[in-house]
């Protein structure tokens, strides 16, 4: 069971508590917690590349999370003075543009996944940034920005294609029943 926003709001040093020690989210570092304006819960994490990534040199990434009361999330790289970032919102936010929200749900987190797959989407997209400052190229099928002119932006690659039918968000195969009365 995932670590709910909830839960993150409601303690967010508790949860960074939970970040630091449970075995659910790699490379947690550091981590703080606290309440912000608002009652949104600030998460500062410090986050260690994979293991052949650290071989190679990349930083460790220090982020600040911001989960607003209404689960709208907002990702700032710290220490990004001087570094380009391909997926990054405009001022004056200059969060990261993590996911397009038009994408179907089996390729976008959603607030009810919880807090270890939102922090492992960060600390993913942060070593994607990485990669393509060292080569040019963003190492994954990479959403352009923008709206698309229908729906939403098309599936190009044939393993993108295949992770969306096997992530699927399908509905429960057993509808609530209503109670009788």
């Amino acid at each position: 069971m995932a670590y709910a926003l909830s839960q993150v709001l409601a303690n967010p040093a508790v949860a960074a508590d939970h970040l630091l020690h449970a075995d659910t989210v790699f490379g947690v570092e550091q981590a703080i917690g606290r309440t912000g304006p608002g009652g949104a819960a600030l998460l500062e994490l410090a986050l260690r590349p994979l293991p052949a990534l650290e071989r190679e040199n990349y930083p460790v990434e220090r982020v600040r999370v911001v989960i607003r009361p209404d689960h709208t999330v907002h990702a700032f790289p710290l220490d990004a003075a001087n570094r380009a970032f391909k997926h990054r919102n405009p001022p004056p936010l200059q969060d990261l543009c993590l996911q397009y929200p038009g994408d179907d749900a089996a390729l976008r987190w959603l607030p009810e996944d919880g807090l270890e797959p939102l922090v492992t989407l960060i600390h993913r997209h942060l070593l994607y940034e990485e990669a393509w400052r060292r080569t040019g190229t963003w190492p994954a099928e990479d959403a352009p920005h923008g709206q698309p002119a229908d729906g939403s932006h098309p599936l190009r690659t044939p393993e993108t294609q295949q992770e969306a039918r096997r992530w699927a968000r399908h509905p429960s195969p057993h509808p609530q029943r209503r109670p009788r009365r």
